[in-house]
């Protein structure tokens, strides 16, 4: 069974690509071997309830992998990110993949 991976998107930088974002976060779960179950969209007023149900969804599934169109779409200030990063490795164990080459 292939491992699952989960895509978590800030709506305010899809700046109205979602789905083009959404594709190309599947396309690379493909070219990996991991199966992908789902995106989490933070909505515009980012208040982190999407982070925070898709860490939920990694412990409840047991899952270990998360991708991002780009880190912006975790926090745009270095320090924020990496206790996002953190957070998800602390608490799911999750590798972070990107689709920005």
């Amino acid at each position: 069974m292939e491992a699952l991976i989960y895509g978590y998107l800030r709506d305010d930088l899809a700046d109205g690509h979602s789905e083009e974002l959404e594709d190309a976060m599947s396309s690379l779960a493909r070219e990996e071997g991991l199966c992908f179950a789902a995106t989490f969209h933070e909505s515009t007023s980012g208040d982190g309830t999407a982070f925070v149900e898709l860490t939920q969804e990694l412990k409840r599934a047991d899952a270990h992998h998360v991708v991002v169109p780009s880190l912006d779409h975790l926090a745009g200030q270095t320090i924020p990110r990496d206790i996002l990063l953190a957070k998800l490795a602390r608490e799911a164990a999750a590798q972070i993949w990107t689709i920005e080459t």
